[in-house]
């Protein structure tokens, strides 16, 4: 999901998807049949989607009663997959182009010669602006929520934590939250690991895949992951496979049938010369709570105890398609079509740039050396950017 889609975006440019402009400066091909040829086949100038340019050149090569000799008829279809043109002279028949001479050969995706042949293909995807569009409007939508520290999109978020500091009330990252699942507070030791060799160092860290087990600076290649161990017990069986002085055990038979995927993110838990170190799970989740879903806020009567990332939450956060805010979704389309204006500026990002003598006198342009947001988005964008400490 994405904050505005790309038929949207589109509509706001528009930009019909699947789009080319054919006029006077790309509206040549040159062909040349088993029949006849090399001829210039010219394209009515338009505004058409894949298809209908496919249509199109083949209308205009079959109207040159010379390319066809009476016994040609061509067909062209445009692929939707690869945004490439195929023009098929029919069984027994041939056609080539002659990318000299044919201006509109790079709109379709012609780079080169091709030799006669039954049919023959574009070289590369044609000069459709949707993808150019989509990379714009990924990286724009990337931009925004670094801008406002926030994630916009509907997204689940697990074991997020949070430092304890005796107040009752946490804010979370994101907002608005529609559904909070989980909130504990403290840990309990779930897995003890060891390495009984007497090397120089051996250690274990938790990822938010799985186990990292470093022995003298080698890290074990065993698939020690929450996808194929899914429980506390699994885990333990893995590591214990493993052999070369790695040892694990559960601290309580009650959590074997836990999910390995609730151990806490922990790094370099130095476990050398049978030294034991312990994997951590959240505690029991708080049963007091109250919260805030619009705020992104939860509470607890009582209090969250101090401490560092002792707060453990799980929670889903932001809009879905249907309720994203339509000025969060206008500013987006404001920036795209500003740097989709800008991209065929050649001197986009210098100072300033003259026309004439130099100095005061000439005709001078002015550009900015950073990328300046349109007011516009901005002062939309500043509504919804995150100040939460």
């Amino acid at each position: 999901m994405s904050i505005v889609s790309l038929a949207d975006m589109l509509i706001f440019l528009d930009i019909d998807d699947q789009y080319f402009e054919i006029n006077a400066g790309n509206d040549v091909l040159v062909f040349t049949s088993n029949v006849a040829g090399p001829r210039n086949i010219d394209l009515s100038d338009g505004t058409y989607s894949g298809a209908s340019l496919a249509t199109e050149i083949a209308r205009a090569m079959n109207a040159d009663t010379t390319l066809t000799g009476g016994s040609i008829t061509f067909a062209v279809t445009y692929s939707t997959t690869t945004y490439k043109f195929t023009i098929d002279a029919t069984v027994g028949k041939t056609i080539a182009y002659t990318h000299s001479g044919s201006d509109a050969g790079l709109t379709l995706g012609f780079t080169a010669d091709h030799a006669a042949a039954q049919t023959i293909t574009s070289n590369t995807a044609a000069s459709d602006p949707t993808a150019v569009v989509q990379d714009i409007l990924t990286e724009t939508e990337k931009f925004v929520s670094n801008y406002c520290r926030r994630t916009f999109e509907s997204t689940a978020y697990t074991l997020e934590r949070y430092d304890g500091k005796g107040y009752n009330i946490i804010n979370l990252e994101q907002y608005p939250a529609t559904i909070v699942d989980r909130v504990a507070t403290g840990v309990r030791n779930a897995i003890s690991i060891k390495n009984t060799n007497t090397g120089t160092s051996a250690s274990v860290s938790v990822l938010t895949t799985g186990l990292r087990l470093v022995l003298d600076g080698t890290a074990d290649s065993t698939d020690v992951t929450f996808a194929t161990n899914t429980t506390i017990s699994a885990m333990v069986t893995a590591v214990n496979a493993i052999g070369d002085g790695w040892v694990a055990a559960s601290e309580n038979a009650a959590y074997n049938s836990f999910k390995s995927s609730d151990l806490i993110t922990q790094s370099a838990l130095g476990c050398i010369n049978g030294r034991l170190v312990y994997l951590t799970i959240p505690d029991e989740s708080e049963y007091d709570i109250e919260v805030n879903l619009n705020k992104g806020q939860i509470m607890l009567p009582v209090g969250f105890g101090k401490g560092f990332q002792n707060i453990f939450v799980d929670y889903t956060a932001g809009y879905s398609s249907d309720n994203m805010p339509d000025d969060l979704k206008l500013a987006v389309k404001i920036i795209v079509q500003y740097l989709y204006e800008k991209r065929t500026n050649n001197v986009f990002g210098i100072e300033f740039y003259n026309i004439g003598a130099s100095g005061s006198t000439g005709l001078r342009t002015i550009f900015e050396t950073k990328f300046i947001m349109p007011k516009e988005a901005e002062r939309i964008l500043a509504e919804y950017k995150s100040w939460r400490i």
